[in-house]
């Protein structure tokens, strides 16, 4: 459940993984953006205003906002903090990402060209959020060198821009090269406070994006959870701190910090202590999972500080019949109230955590993105856990109550600096529409 906001646009629904943090600023006030940075001039480069007028939740004006369209689209990752869309797509000689100022739609800065090393595919693209600070990242993997002697090395190509940049040929702030191999999917992704790299099958390398520096850890020797003693085998590093590694051993049912926190004695209190199992979130939060005690029905669902350990809020959720395909997402309001992940809906600062998994009664509802005024929006099933056709909701976590969207509205993917964000397609060509909020 780490903070996925990079989107490749196809078809309906564009490709890669959402969380796309939500929010609300000043309502339709373009100064609310980059905390009042104004967005550089390119006049020529301006979005266009929105052709499409989709059928929207009650807070968006969609006479009121920009939109992009077919290649321009390209992939695409979303800084909320900085109040802007990032947007990566192919040039003549390689790849650029374009960051745009997400109430006007005007370019902010521009990134240098760059090469990527993989083939068949396009670099992947998020944003991580470190100490507070929103840092773009592009990586690739790819071979490199070699010659008709020497062969050629396996690696990760990393840049990692400011999300303030200013310029039309901004260079990235650090330029990484890492170590590859063909074991697993071989794919960096955001592990929380840095990024985790599979280097080998038994090497996990951690880059923190603030200085460059990549510390390697071995899978095969990493400290256990401390209560562990029978986890020496099946240790998996599956999220990161700022300076420690999250050790999660499922078979044990145990995770942790070791030397700092460990599941059995943060769980709780209605939480089988030896079925723990836990993901990297957004925010320094972790979100873990639990059985019921005494075998009961129902998982225990709860937000961590990954620092400490620490239970920010839980949930109790009937155990669903088809357990979920791989790690969930999640999405952090921006200012850190409110968290959505899938199923689950939390308010941080009420300690309150709901659960929409599928009932005798009730459809299951997942949730994408969440706002700063604590309004989540998602879709429900109209069958099953795995297959059904989509129906649109939102939630007010204010009260926990979902409610039924119009038929065929369209929900953000996104809410913030006073703006939704939409993915959209007409045929096979895909749509990134900006509405602003009413008033």
């Amino acid at each position: 459940m780490r903070q996925r906001l990079a989107k490749v646009a196809v078809a309906v629904i564009a490709t890669g993984s959402l969380a796309a943090c939500g929010g609300g600023g000043a309502k339709g006030a373009p100064e609310a953006s980059g905390g009042g940075k104004k967005p550089s001039a390119h006049a020529s480069e301006s979005a266009p205003a929105p052709s499409l007028k989709l059928k929207v939740p009650a807070t968006y004006d969609t006479s009121r906002g920009w939109q992009l369209s077919g290649r321009q689209v390209g992939t695409y990752a979303l800084l909320p903090k900085a109040g802007a869309v990032a947007v990566m797509t192919g040039t003549k000689s390689g790849y650029r990402v374009t960051v745009r100022d997400a109430v006007t739609g005007e370019v902010r800065w521009t990134g240098k060209t760059f090469k990527n090393l993989a083939e068949g595919e396009a670099p992947g693209i998020f944003v991580s959020t470190v100490g507070g600070k929103e840092y773009l990242v592009t990586w690739s993997r790819g071979e490199k060198g070699g010659d008709a002697v020497a062969k050629a090395k396996l690696v990760y190509a990393v840049d990692v821009y400011s999300a303030d940049g200013s310029g039309d040929v901004v260079a990235p702030a650090r330029h990484i090269e890492a170590p590859a191999s063909d074991y697993g999917n071989g794919r960096i992704i955001d592990g929380g406070e840095r990024l985790l790299i599979p280097e080998t099958d038994k090497h996990i390398g951690a880059l923190d994006v603030t200085t460059g520096k990549i510390t390697t850890y071995d899978t095969g020797s990493v400290k256990a959870p401390d209560h562990c003693s029978s986890c020496s085998y099946g240790n998996e590093i599956v999220a990161l701190t700022q300076h420690d590694p999250v050790v999660s051993n499922e078979g044990a049912g145990s995770f942790g910090v070791p030397g700092s926190w460990d599941s059995s004695g943060i769980a709780p209190a209605q939480a089988d202590p030896a079925t723990g199992a836990v993901w990297p979130s957004t925010g320094g939060n972790l979100i873990a999972r639990w059985g019921q005690k005494n075998d009961g029905d129902h998982n225990v669902w709860a937000v961590l500080d990954s620092k400490t350990g620490q239970v920010q809020a839980s949930a109790m959720c009937a155990k669903p019949f088809i357990g979920p395909a791989g790690d969930p997402d999640s999405a952090l309001s921006p200012k850190g109230r409110y968290l959505v992940s899938e199923h689950l809906a939390f308010d941080l600062k009420s300690k309150k955590g709901y659960c929409f998994e599928e009932s005798d009664s009730r459809k299951p509802l997942t949730f994408d993105a969440v706002t700063d005024d604590g309004i989540a929006y998602g879709t429900s099933l109209t069958k099953g856990s795995l297959t059904g056709t989509k129906a649109p909701v939102q939630l007010s976590l204010a009260t926990g109550a979902p409610k039924a969207l119009p038929d065929n509205s369209a929900v953000p993917i996104a809410d913030f600096a006073g703006v939704g964000i939409f993915s959209h397609a007409e045929g096979n060509v895909p749509y990134l529409i900006v509405y602003r909020h009413k008033g």
